[in-house]
């Protein structure tokens, strides 16, 4: 007997993909599973085409037939069940949005052209207002109150899926658990404490003066302050992070590294669904750019960890490595590996762009520079100034404050997930476990759309 001629079996194969999406995986988390899926799958079509032509002694060819026909269905139930879904039952059908994305995670990484996201998300808030499906879990959000429940001291929303893009690589950043976050960030306090700060100061203010210095050799001719910026920002990093010094200040050279840094973080910009990133992380080659980010940040770990004691001048891996004094080997450690991550990326990146930007209004504003001059020569001029001379300053930290709401370095915001009562957000209601953005790009500019104004 051919099971290929019982449409009761393509029926049930169907109905088995329908029951697959309604009972498993509409329901939960899956992106740690992608793999896994795809492996089983496979292995399945295998194991019954060996089965079904031993069973039926049927032809290894026949069987394979029958077996794609039975998948066939399966998917087409799974994801007949999944569309229509997604179009018509989802909580999230009410938001305004390209209907594409309401079947699909991918629709948005489709428009991107490069590392633009926030520029995409911009124009959708401003087509579609403060809140935009992007997904079909997922939300863009540009509305100022959304920022107190998300980001504030007692906030309700959690960390995304998202956040388990380099599992097992975790840092203090990017644990979901909160309890080991707490606990990690008790780990990290030491290393910005007054005390901490005050230690980093003399090697900062070297650097700021081999900056002024490199500055000085371009008197009169044009300058790549980008360029300049990304040395300054990344020999800053390597001092404060694992007292390394990479001198590119003083060559005028990019290091190598920072190619290897651009090109793991490219992956991140092109705003992937989780599952896609972990399969990817999964197949040989396919991720080579951030896999040599990863390990170029725990070799540069494993250098630190074994100048030993007696280093001169703390760092902060130095404070962190104060949690690991009865381990062998903390390098090893994955969690100290995705803190070295996290250091090497916030530490040197994001300052470069700030400053980057910073400069590019000074430059357009000449008035703006004699007035931050005029405030700054009589606190810095004839004597040793430090941060705390400067926090009272109301032309630089307003300057500072507004390069930072026009280019935040984070620009297309980070993924939350809202509690499972869901959020109330003035008149709007975010549904239970909705995933949402809040792309400061945007929010910066007080996005309205042309209906609300």
């Amino acid at each position: 007997m051919d099971v290929s001629t019982l449409p009761i079996a393509y029926l049930i194969a169907g109905a088995a993909g329908i029951a697959s999406h309604l009972f498993y995986f509409r329901i939960g988390e899956h992106h740690m599973l992608g793999a896994v899926y795809l492996q089983l799958f496979v292995l399945t079509c295998v194991g019954g085409t060996i089965a079904l032509a031993r069973a039926l002694d049927a032809s290894t060819y026949d069987a394979l037939r029958a077996i794609i026909a039975l998948a066939s269905c399966w998917l087409l139930g799974l994801y007949s069940s999944l569309i229509v879904y997604r179009g018509f039952f989802h909580p999230l059908n009410h938001f305004p949005g390209p209907w594409q994305a309401k079947i699909g995670d991918l629709w948005l990484s489709s428009r991107l052209t490069g590392l633009n996201a926030y520029s995409v998300l911009h124009s959708l808030h401003q087509e579609y207002g403060r809140y935009v499906r992007i997904g079909s879990n997922t939300l863009s959000i540009s509305d100022p109150d959304i920022m107190q429940p998300t980001y504030g001291l007692h906030a309700r929303a959690t960390k995304s899926d998202w956040y388990d893009s380099a599992y097992p690589h975790h840092s203090m950043h990017t644990v979901r658990d909160k309890g080991l976050h707490d606990r990690r960030r008790r780990v990290w306090a030491p290393a910005f404490s007054d005390k901490a700060l005050k230690e980093y100061e003399s090697t900062v203010n070297e650097l700021n003066e081999s900056m002024v210095r490199r500055l000085g050799d371009y008197e009169g001719g044009p300058v790549n302050m980008q360029l300049l910026f990304s040395l300054y920002g990344f020999d800053v990093m390597g001092r404060l992070a694992f007292g390394k010094d990479y001198g590119m200040l003083q060559t005028g050279h990019l290091h190598w590294a920072l190619d290897i840094l651009a090109e793991g973080l490219k992956i991140g910009g092109l705003r992937l669904p989780t599952w896609v990133m972990r399969i990817l992380i999964e197949i040989p080659g396919a991720a080579a750019g951030h896999n040599k980010f990863l390990k170029f940040c725990s070799d540069e770990l494993k250098w630190r960890v074994n100048k030993g004691k007696g280093f001169g001048g703390k760092d902060i891996t130095e404070w962190l490595l104060k949690a690991y004094s009865n381990e062998k080997n903390p390098e090893d450690d994955h969690m100290l590996q995705g803190d070295s991550r996290l250091i090497i990326v916030a530490g040197g990146d994001t300052t470069a762009a700030v400053l980057t930007y910073l400069f590019y209004y000074l430059a357009l504003d000449p008035n703006l520079q004699k007035r931050l001059r005029a405030e700054l020569l009589p606190v810095t001029t004839g004597m040793d100034w430090t941060d705390k001379d400067l926090k009272h300053l109301n032309h630089l930290n307003g300057t500072i404050n507004e390069t930072l709401r026009l280019h935040p370095p984070v620009s297309s915001g980070v993924m939350r997930n809202a509690p499972a009562e869901g959020l109330q957000i003035g008149e709007s209601f975010i549904p239970g476990n909705t995933t949402f953005s809040v792309p400061q790009y945007s929010m910066g500019r007080g996005i309205r759309s042309n209906n609300e104004e």
